[in-house]
């Protein structure tokens, strides 16, 4: 392949749920819009909060069986 033209499969920046996230961290910081920021505020602590409600049940649900 020739270097002026890049791989098509090949991608410089990763996309997914971490993306995601860090892309709400930087907008709750560096938005310009109040209501930008509140809605990413109110949706990091909407994740965190499955995320505490996983490690509380999961655990829970398994202990029952164990």
């Amino acid at each position: 392949m020739n270097a002026a033209t890049p791989d098509p499969d090949h991608r410089s920046t990763p996309h997914g749920a971490g993306r995601r996230l860090l892309k709400l961290l930087v907008e709750i910081d560096s938005s310009r819009f109040l209501g930008n920021r509140v809605v990413a505020a109110v949706a990091l602590i909407a994740i965190l909060a499955v995320f505490a409600g996983l490690g509380y049940v999961v655990p829970a649900v398994l202990s029952q069986y164990f």
